[in-house]
């Protein structure tokens, strides 16, 4: 699903090594990491000792303290996202589906955004 996403997307744009590695990173790598990180690291260790409501609110702080701290900028969307994102792993509990959620978000950002 994530490569027919980055043919389409270097369809629309150009296919320059810029805008390859760019995809990769914000369809692939980032969103993989990102989700084992705060869903299944954070959120997995606040699931022990914590409401799941709660959980989802304290990985959503840290995914959205992460981004303003690479940004340099606050989005409000990212909180958006992040609560999202948790409440997909609470459902689902499988990485996969949260990396193929987070990859589509990321995909509308570079389209429309």
């Amino acid at each position: 699903m994530v490569a027919i996403l980055c043919i389409a997307v270097l369809y629309i744009f150009d296919a320059s090594e810029s805008t390859i590695k760019m995809l990769i990173n914000r369809l692939v790598y980032s969103p993989f990491v990102e989700e084992g990180v705060y869903r299944v690291m954070v959120m997995g260790a606040l699931l022990r000792f914590l409401n799941q409501h709660i959980a989802v609110i304290l990985s959503t702080l840290a995914f959205v303290g992460l981004h303003y701290y690479f940004y340099d900028q606050f989005y409000w969307y990212h909180i958006g996202a992040g609560l999202a994102l948790g409440y997909v792993f609470l459902w689902g509990k499988n990485l996969a589906i949260n990396v193929a959620v987070h990859s589509l978000g990321n995909l509308v950002l570079i389209l429309f955004g």
